[in-house]
């Protein structure tokens, strides 16, 4: 390049730049400058996105203040009684989608559509809760041909379950709600445990939120020993419910072993089991979600995945369709004898 072409692209950038500078000091020193002051600090907005072009906007302290979201008194109230009440998980579903109870939580739907327990609750509130998911696939059955394919995931086989007990509730005039409703996913890394206690936590919170008369867990079972087989229920009669969780759990197990017998399978029945004494820590349930249920709870185990055979029970929807009727049928009798 010719030297006087050189000295002519230099003076160019600089006369662009000296014009730019002294365009933005107009801009925030200039004319809109004096009655900014006049009306209180200047606040300067320098817009610019991906979408939207370069742009400067000069606005008093008080404009600024115009454009940020009021609370408004409900919002207030709200602000003032955290930590009072907790509302139902935003990821609880009722039989029939979103419920007056749930509902009812929230203090910005107006009072004539809130309606009392007794309308709601029909017959009773049973929370299911089908146990993993939300990334914990649970226990997994692999195919036996080596090749490391899997055809049945234990939080699959919890959900299929607690949405068909859910739907025999429904019809016997219960107000049911799961503690999640989403698929869940293939093996993978194990989950930090911090995320696993604050899941179980908030399954048991759903339970409080709702006034729920009763808990039960649904899980399929797992061992390194593939030849175990069998349906159990678990319970925790370490806390003042401890002899309806027994009785509880008792009704479940029976009904499990009878819906596998009408499906025309004979595992192992291996009966209830305490969750204290099991564990060997005294009086101390390590189970969260049966330990800290304010209401009966019990946790069911639906054979072993880790089992060929008791994982072609679990992988045969006519099977969960047998065992959800048998388990509903055990909680409606439980609650009539309660």
């Amino acid at each position: 390049m010719a030297r006087w072409a050189t000295l002519l692209l230099v003076g160019s950038m600089a006369v662009w730049t000296a014009l730019t500078a002294a365009t933005g000091w107009y801009m925030l020193r200039g004319d809109s400058a004096p009655a900014a002051a006049a009306a209180g600090a200047a606040v300067v907005y320098d817009v610019a996105g991906p979408m939207t072009p370069h742009a400067v906007h000069l606005l008093t302290r008080e404009q600024a203040n115009a454009t940020l979201p009021q609370p408004t008194p409900d919002t207030a109230v709200r602000q003032r009684n955290m930590g009072v009440s907790q509302p139902v998980p935003h990821y609880a579903q009722s039989a029939d989608g979103i419920s007056n109870k749930v509902r009812s939580a929230n203090p910005e739907i107006p009072a004539q559509l809130k309606s009392p327990r007794s309308a709601v609750a029909k017959k009773g509130v049973i929370v299911l809760d089908p146990g993993h998911g939300r990334g914990d696939p649970g226990a997994v059955h692999y195919l036996p041909d080596g090749s490391g394919r899997w055809d049945e995931i234990e939080a699959d086989s919890n959900l299929k379950n607690a949405q068909l007990i859910r739907d025999n509730l429904v019809a016997m005039g219960y107000d049911v709600y799961l503690t999640r409703e989403n698929a869940g996913v293939g093996p993978g890394g194990p989950l930090p445990l911090q995320f696993i206690t604050s899941d179980l936590y908030s399954r048991v919170a759903l339970a409080k939120s709702v006034n729920a008369d009763l808990f039960l867990a649904l899980h399929g079972n797992g061992a390194t020993v593939h030849s175990i087989s069998g349906a159990e229920t678990w319970y925790c009669g370490k806390q003042s419910n401890g002899s309806l969780n027994e009785k509880l759990a008792r009704m479940v197990q029976q009904a499990m072993m009878d819906g596998l017998h009408e499906y025309g399978y004979f595992p192992p029945d291996r009966g209830i089991m305490e969750d204290a004494e099991r564990h060997h820590s005294g009086d101390f349930c390590q189970f969260v979600v049966t330990r800290e249920a304010p209401v009966p709870a019990a946790l069911i185990e639906f054979l072993f995945l880790t089992n060929d055979q008791d994982a072609k029970v679990l992988v045969d929807d006519r099977s969960h369709v047998i065992l959800a009727r048998h388990v509903a049928e055990a909680i409606d009798e439980f609650m009539r004898q309660r």
